[in-house]
């Protein structure tokens, strides 16, 4: 039977199921009884889970942010001898609770806003709840600016306990949690937590690092953030396995050793956005500081007009700017000394080695037959490039941009591309919005295969030409633009080559009444957006049939004068999202749940 918990003084180990009693000690001394706050439920059923009869050995894991075991030392000591042994251990990893087998590993989450403030009143009053009505409604935001992790809540509460209960203090301390984070108690807890860091493979550390160049409570889309660990050659390439899987896989890895937080789902499942908490990610700033381990900037974003003053040529802020000298390239064999470079103390501390960059002067024409230019400054190092504020601008051509050789990822908006893109063989993502020109003199020439082109976004008037097509055979992700002004028939766009991309998975078409005759997608395709077209409902069916993997479809402002569109079974047999907006004349739609089988599924209709 279980009567009672102790706290052990394992690697100044802190199971985040126990609380001291007293206050203000914060963290527990070995032999130090402690009690459980907040958790009543989930200890009733770990009580159950360890007190079953079965005569055989059971382990049970803890999962959840601050805890680590070595059970690969201590196994041998507990045999499976029929005897109805049983063994409760805390980790942060649940590839460790998997691995140890016989029982299903139990996941502890963050405290609500109740039990957050019942701890919180338990380590601070040393009861259940607070005998200061003053006090109160301060104190209540005061824990749940802890975010739910017990571990802080101990901290804050412990320091508070010594305050002499004054209003001032407590003030100070809502306005500002984090001028405590400089305590001693604070830094305990840092480094408990530094065991989950310390225990990183050595590829994941960068990855998590990483996370303190977000501002804090940042909700990060996970699309962004690979792109990033991409640029920034943080991922070791696996067989048979892209950069974004690589990417998803240890994104997946630190979220189960309860690393990163879990925020948003897609209707696939798919994680859509991550974040990190308060305390771990000031455990991310101080080993950043220890390692300094980004050396040359792989990552820019600049704005090309509208904007008045001195800016970071990096990162187009301008705070604490300072001058420094670097070499700029013409061509791959010359330099010249470029002077007056403007940094901000932030991009110069960050980069270790800047100061032995290399720069490539690109220079943009004003549109309209203006002849005002402008120049923008990029290191040799660039893997991803985000320029902003650029409508009226394009790229002088030919452009010297070209020489970014190891360019990966392109975020541009408003630009000609002309020949730029296929001058890098490296790209991968293409986001934006630009019309796209494809070089006259590419049916001479011998073709550059782009095999890593992964997406391209926000391209229009693209002509899906075989010779375009060619050149981008692994391209997964692909949304395009035509102009509602244009004159030309939609047939010189040749859209019904789209088949060709047989790994395409994701499709988005924007266009002023698009008649989608004689178009065929590719059976690859999961995700299918449709805005400004115009199609028979009854054709809309067919286009679901041929697509087997189809999983999304978006529908926006149909001109199809029909009112009534009749499901039919098969027409979408794995469909998990249907969105249906903007169609006016739409009155009646037909269906039953035999037509969408796939129990997910989402809908979503208006006019």
């Amino acid at each position: 039977m279980v009567k009672e918990e102790w706290a052990v003084d394992a690697q100044e180990e802190q199971c985040i199921v126990s609380v001291p009693v007293k206050s203000p000690k914060v963290l527990p001394s070995s032999g130090k009884k402690t009690t459980v706050v907040g958790f009543d439920q989930h200890l009733d059923r770990i009580v159950d889970k360890l007190t079953r009869g079965e005569p055989d050995l059971h382990i049970l894991s803890i999962v959840g942010m601050g805890g680590i075991e070595a059970w690969n030392d201590l196994k041998l000591f507990f045999p499976n001898n029929g005897k109805g042994s049983r063994v409760m251990l805390t980790t942060r990893d649940s590839g460790l609770a998997i691995s140890l087998g016989s029982q299903e590993s139990y996941s502890l989450d963050f405290l609500n806003e109740e039990k957050s403030w019942n701890l919180f009143c338990q380590e601070t009053f040393a009861q259940k709840d607070c005998p200061y009505p003053k006090l109160e409604e301060i104190g209540k935001n005061i824990a749940m600016s802890c975010n739910g992790l017990p571990l802080t809540i101990v901290v804050l509460g412990g320091l508070l306990a010594n305050s002499n209960m004054k209003l001032e203090y407590w003030e100070s301390v809502a306005k500002n949690v984090s001028t405590f984070r400089n305590s001693k108690d604070y830094d305990g807890c840092l480094k408990i937590l530094s065991l989950s860091y310390n225990n990183l493979p050595v590829h994941l550390k960068p990855c998590f690092l990483y996370m303190s160049v977000f501002p804090e409570d940042s909700e990060i889309r996970v699309s962004k953030l690979t792109r990033l660990w991409i640029a920034e050659g943080f991922l070791k390439p696996i067989s048979g396995k892209s950069l974004e899987e690589v990417a998803e896989k240890y994104l997946k890895d630190l979220i189960n050793r309860n690393l990163f937080l879990s925020l948003e789902f897609g209707f696939d499942g798919r994680l859509k956005k991550c974040g990190i908490h308060d305390l771990l990610r000031d455990l991310c700033l101080r080993e950043y500081e220890k390692e300094h381990f980004i050396y040359a900037p792989k990552v820019q974003c600049i704005g090309a007009s509208g904007v008045k003053g001195d800016k970071c040529f990096i990162c187009r802020f301008g705070s604490s700017l300072q001058r420094i000298d670097l070499n700029e390239v013409h061509d791959a064999s010359q330099l010249t000394s470029l002077k007056s470079v403007l940094v901000c103390n932030t991009c110069r501390n960050k980069h270790r080695s800047l100061n032995k960059a290399r720069l490539v002067r690109a220079r943009l024409v004003r549109k309209l037959g203006h002849s005002a230019e402008r120049e923008t400054l990029h290191p040799t190092s660039l893997r991803y490039l985000e320029m902003m504020n650029t409508s009226e601008y394009d790229f002088s051509s030919p452009s010297t941009i070209a020489l970014l050789w190891n360019q990966e990822i392109f975020k541009l908006f408003s630009l000609h591309l002309l020949n730029v893109m296929w001058d890098m063989p490296q790209l991968r993502h293409f986001l934006g919005s630009t019309h796209f020109v494809l070089p006259k003199e590419a049916a001479t020439q011998d073709f550059v295969i782009m095999e890593n082109l992964h997406t391209l976004s926000g391209m229009r008037n693209f002509r899906c030409t075989e010779e375009v097509l060619r050149r981008i055979p692994n391209l997964k992700k692909l949304r395009i633009y035509y102009d509602e002004k244009s004159k030309i028939e939609w047939t010189y766009y040749c859209l019904y080559n789209l088949v060709r991309l047989q790994k395409l998975e994701s499709l988005s078409i924007e266009a002023e009444f698009l008649p989608l005759e004689n178009l065929t997608f590719p059976t690859s395709l999961k995700k299918l957006r449709l805005e400004g077209w115009s199609i028979p409902w009854e054709k809309m069916m067919r286009v679901g049939s041929l697509l087997p993997n189809l999983e999304k479809l978006v529908l926006e402002s149909n001109y199809v004068e029909e009112q009534e569109w009749n499901q039919v079974e098969g027409d979408f047999p794995r469909l998990k999202f249907l969105k249906i907006s903007n169609n006016y004349h739409l009155k009646r739609w037909r269906a039953e749940n035999i037509y969408f089988p796939r129990s997910s599924f989402y809908m979503t209709c208006w006019s």
